[in-house]
């Protein structure tokens, strides 16, 4: 048993050198926000569904939860949240469309459409007028 301590001593004192272990307390780190982008209702009372955006991963999140949640703290200072029936959360990776800004110089593919089968194909100027 003092051979199994002294060799778990030593293995982190060796780690904490190394760099592998920071032996003093660390702060949390400061965690990423979702961007709230709208609540539904959640097909019961007193239950919603609130939509969540992850910009770090593109990902929508659908919560289903009460809108109060029980609480009570306990001797010791801490929160104990009260359990309940309705409680869920989906998230699904989206594409998130880049729509370009500005008007950019129309080409062939954004000229004026001609009317009619037979009439005289359109000229595009280098200034992006159309003849």
């Amino acid at each position: 048993m003092k051979r199994t301590l002294t060799f778990t001593l030593f293995a982190l004192l060796f780690l904490a050198k190394m760099g592998l272990v920071n032996a003093q307390a660390q702060k949390p780190a400061e965690k990423p926000k979702m961007t709230f982008m709208g609540a539904y209702d959640g097909g019961q009372p007193g239950v919603s569904i609130y939509k969540l955006f992850d910009p770090t991963d593109d990902v929508v999140c659908y919560v289903l939860t009460p809108d109060i949640a029980g609480r009570k703290q306990d001797t010791a200072g801490t929160w104990i949240y009260e359990g309940n029936s309705a409680g869920s959360i989906s998230c699904l990776k989206v594409k998130v469309l880049v729509v370009p800004v500005g008007n950019p110089t129309p080409g062939p593919a954004q000229a004026a459409p001609t009317t009619g089968s037979k009439s005289p194909k359109a000229k595009i100027n280098k200034d992006g007028t159309v003849q």
